[in-house]
């Protein structure tokens, strides 16, 4: 997810009402409960870190993660792609040239490859393997970005893995979420959506979201109130102005994704609240 406010470290290399449709048996079906993306105490819109957060170290990697986690983030988004050999690691690009200097194709590099490449710190490429318990040790949400079709299936097989399914999100390719749907009625889907008009119901039936995953300017009052009438609630990306997230927050969204989650923190929490109390989007 990249919008047209992010920062320039994200464009330059960094220096240091329809039927549901039938779906498997996994276990109860995921249930849309806006409620879950709040926070309890103070804010009312939870704080989603865009790659980490960029801001403070390298976006995608544990050093980010941390920082974001450190810095009182609600949930934690990653971008998820998979090596030549199937192994998810965390990369927006589909190659590791903006951020990693090596002009190659990830799909083109197996893990252990992938694994070498360092920056200038000694940050490198973490995989969703590594990543996921970092965040769960902080009860902190991920949403899980798959930018390609590819990666949905393996992403999704890894946090079942590993128990986490009640604490992730799906977001990203719109083919990928529906194969993530087809494989498992309880993941949490984030339909990504980059239109004025709202997605139309034989995608809806497929993919069964439990948000609606706006890029920022096409968020409307109309779209709020269609997604709220689909007991859906609303997300927002990339947001890093001030007036920009207050006008958001009013316009009704539950979660903003920013690649400056202190600013969002500070902007969106009343005096006297707290942050970082909105982390869980866990079944009951």
């Amino acid at each position: 997810m990249q919008a047209e406010d992010e920062t320039e470290l994200l464009h330059a290399r960094p220096a240091a009402d329809q039927p549901a449709a039938a779906l498997p048996s996994d276990g109860r079906p995921a249930k849309a409960r806006p409620s879950d993306a709040r926070p309890s105490e103070g804010r009312r819109v939870a704080i989603v870190a865009h790659r980490g957060a960029p801001l403070v170290a390298r976006e995608n990697t544990l050093p980010s993660l941390r920082a974001a986690l450190a810095l009182g983030a609600d949930w934690v988004e990653i971008d998820v792609r998979l090596t030549r050999c199937g192994t998810p690691v965390l990369l927006h690009d589909a190659t590791l040239d903006r951020l990693w200097g090596l002009p190659r194709a990830l799909a083109d590099l197996d893990a252990a490859e992938v694994a070498a490449v360092t920056g200038p710190a000694g940050e490198r490429i973490p995989t969703l393997r590594e990543a996921l318990p970092v965040c769960a040790a902080a009860e902190a949400t991920v949403m899980v970005d798959v930018p390609a079709p590819d990666g949905g299936e393996a992403s999704l097989a890894l946090v079942r893995e590993l128990g986490l399914l009640d604490a992730c999100v799906f977001a990203g390719d719109l083919t990928a979420l529906t194969r993530i749907r087809a494989a498992s009625a309880a993941a949490r889907i984030a339909l990504s959506w980059e239109s004025f008009l709202p997605p139309g119901a034989d995608l809806l039936a497929r993919v069964q979201p439990q948000y609606l995953n706006m890029e920022h300017h096409r968020l409307t009052h109309p779209l709020v109130a269609w997604a709220r009438r689909r007991g859906l609630a609303v997300s927002a990306w990339t947001v890093d102005r001030p007036a920009r997230m207050t006008r958001l927050a009013r316009l009704g969204a539950d979660v903003l994704i920013t690649n400056d989650p202190e600013l969002a923190l500070s902007v969106l929490t009343p005096a006297g609240g707290t942050g970082g109390v909105g982390r869980a989007v866990r079944s009951s």
